[in-house]
């Protein structure tokens, strides 16, 4: 033992000094093998503590963060090990906020960047909206059967709830039935979406239910309905026309049908009528345009006699600076008209008021009399046969004679 101690404290400076200079190699060699590094990587974002009451109308999906640490980690560190938080603790109402992204790095790592380090996010409040339940047939039931009435849903309202921005462009709750085939009463139970404007289906709202009973009665035959006979016309009149009135006879057919087919139509439509440059009134026996599955009642008039009335168009034109002429002034005398011209506004069909020029009317005036040195008098006017007169500006002149 004491030989194993005089070895250990022989030379010891020496010794102590290679154990020292080992570590430093060592550290070194270790140190070369995994430096320290930074990398970028993309990160999901997540918000936390936002009110019930409260919805965001956008929020970004992730963020970039540079991260650094020993190359060994950095290496082996994947997008979901790390997430970026938006607190939303100290919102408690709608508006357009900046927020700070928080992101907590794994050990021994630490965080350089977040790209971007704040976001603008836009907070709006949770409504709650009550809506009936609208419905869309699919196909139609065995022949021989139709529906006996509505199809019923249970319930008949439901409510939806998200953003005002969001329930805005929302139309319709509908539950989709399909009726292809059916030759019995039928009854199930059918989920329900919320659609915009164009159809497409809005996901972003909470539907309460989402899911109604759908209840269908059958019935042998077909229902009958009576509508209002509405020609269908193209086409435009000859330039200068218009049409005046439409006579149809009869007005109103009866037609018999499938009930999926029959409850959406609200009028009954002609083929086509074409009356382009009809100068006249026309007159034509046309059918009804009847969609597949749909037919006239027997004892009804399948031809539709249509009248379509033109008429000319009448317009209006001003025509200015017409000079204004006296008449049934003595020979002895002159006189002196103040304006000595006028506007003149007329009207007529327009074939008659297209050519109508300055020089086709006359303005003039007429006293009895001569021996007044100053008066005022009313214009009048000489127009083509057709023309009517509107106004003239001024009405009245001041004729002064000359003795």
């Amino acid at each position: 033992m004491k030989e194993l101690k005089n070895w250990f404290l022989k030379n010891i400076d020496i010794k102590l000094l290679s154990i020292f200079l080992a570590i430093i190699l060592w550290l070194y060699i270790a140190g070369g093998e995994n430096p320290m590094v930074e990398n970028f990587i993309d990160i999901s974002l997540t918000q936390t503590n936002l009110g019930e009451d409260l919805v965001i109308k956008e929020f970004p999906t992730n963020v970039s963060v540079g991260i650094k640490g020993p190359k060994n980690i950095i290496n082996n560190i994947s997008s979901h090990q790390i997430n970026g938080i938006v607190n939303f603790s100290e919102i408690s109402k709608e508006g357009l906020y900046k927020l700070k992204v928080e992101v907590t790095p794994p050990k021994k790592t630490q965080i350089t960047r977040i790209i971007p380090s704040e976001i603008k996010v836009e907070v709006e409040k949770v409504l709650t909206k009550e809506v009936e339940v609208e419905y869309s047939l699919i196909g139609v039931p065995e022949k021989g059967y139709s529906l006996t009435d509505e199809p019923r849903l249970n319930p008949p309202k439901v409510k939806i709830i998200s953003a005002q921005s969001v329930l805005e462009n929302i139309k319709q709750i509908i539950c989709a039935i399909d009726i292809s085939g059916i030759k019995e009463d039928l009854r199930k139970k059918i989920n329900v979406k919320a659609v915009d404007v164009n159809g497409n289906e809005v996901k972003e709202v909470k539907i309460e239910p989402d899911i109604v009973e759908v209840s269908i009665s059958l019935t042998r035959g077909y229902p009958e309905k009576q509508l209002t006979v509405k020609p269908k016309i193209i086409g435009k009149p000859a330039p200068g026309y218009y049409i005046s009135e439409i006579l149809s006879n009869p007005d109103e057919i009866k037609i018999f049908g499938n009930y999926s087919k029959i409850s959406y139509i609200e009028f009954l439509e002609t083929i086509p009528i074409d009356v382009s440059g009809i100068t006249k009134t026309l007159s034509v026996k046309v059918p009804p345009a009847l969609e597949e599955g749909l037919n006239i009642v027997e004892g009804e008039v399948e031809l539709i006699e249509v009248t379509i009335q033109v008429k000319e168009v009448i317009i209006q034109k001003i025509l200015k600076n017409i000079p204004v002429v006296p008449q049934n002034l003595s020979p002895f005398v002159s006189c002196e008209i103040k304006p000595e011209v006028v506007d003149i506004t007329v009207e007529g069909k327009n074939i008659l008021i297209d050519k109508l020029e300055e020089e086709n009317i006359k303005a003039f005036v007429k006293f009895m009399d001569n021996f007044k040195v100053e008066q005022k008098v009313k214009v009048q006017t000489d127009l083509p046969e057709g023309i009517s007169l509107i106004k003239v500006e001024p009405e009245e002149v001041t004729v002064l004679i000359n003795k």
